[in-house]
């Protein structure tokens, strides 16, 4: 079992708000990316999707934080395959709707954080499955509640496409079909990629991250 301490969680996110490169993710941004790279039904190398949480500048990155991300991923990869994932206690919808889509708010950073993390996947994912089957229809509606609130122009095309609805009305239900969702998110993966015939059953759900590399 791992764990983020509150201390290495403070040190996280006082980094990555005061001395991270520009353009780096915040620390609820890095929450939800884990969250999509660590249910992918491939493995990602930790080359691949590391750089990007730091906007390709690496070599500006201490060991220590590093080290407090390699615990992150290993926490989350826990909560995902073994506690049961949860959204960040931060994570929750303002009454206000456009709140929800401002940069800063948690809400936003989580679901902006997911969507760059389920872009290694989520396309041939699609690509592959039968359409018009249950699990496609899940896997296309967990992404599209996921990465909802990442943008505001994208939530309001979808928020067209229903009936009788509005933004203020729609928000609050794509809020709680995320927090109905991520429990059983992985498991929603690995029926998508098995429904493509890309993948054997044979899926190692767990990996640790051993060897943080900078």
């Amino acid at each position: 079992m791992h764990t983020l301490t509150n201390e290495q969680e403070q040190q996280l996110n006082s980094w990555l708000l005061d001395k991270a490169p520009s353009q780096t993710l915040s620390l609820t941004a890095v929450k939800g990316y884990l969250f999509a790279i660590i249910a992918s039904p491939d493995p990602i190398d930790v080359n691949q999707w590391l750089p990007l949480i730091f906007n390709d500048k690496m070599q500006k990155v201490p060991d220590e934080i590093t080290l407090c991300l390699a615990q992150l991923y290993n926490a989350t990869s826990d909560d995902i395959f073994e506690n049961g994932y949860q959204l960040p206690p931060t994570v929750e919808f303002s009454d206000m709707a456009e709140a929800n889509f401002l940069s800063g708010h948690p809400l936003h950073e989580w679901s902006l954080g997911f969507a760059c993390g389920v872009n290694f996947y989520s396309q041939n994912l699609f690509e592959h499955m039968p359409s018009d089957t249950e699990i496609s229809e899940t896997f296309s509606l967990a992404v599209m509640a996921m990465t909802y609130f990442a943008n505001r122009d994208i939530a309001q095309d979808i928020v067209e496409q229903q009936e009788q609805t509005n933004l203020s009305q729609f928000s609050p239900v794509m809020f709680e079909m995320i927090g109905d969702l991520v429990a059983d998110y992985a498991q929603i993966v690995e029926q998508a990629a098995l429904s493509t015939g890309l993948f054997d059953d044979d899926f190692d759900d767990e990996e640790e991250w051993d060897t943080p590399q900078n």
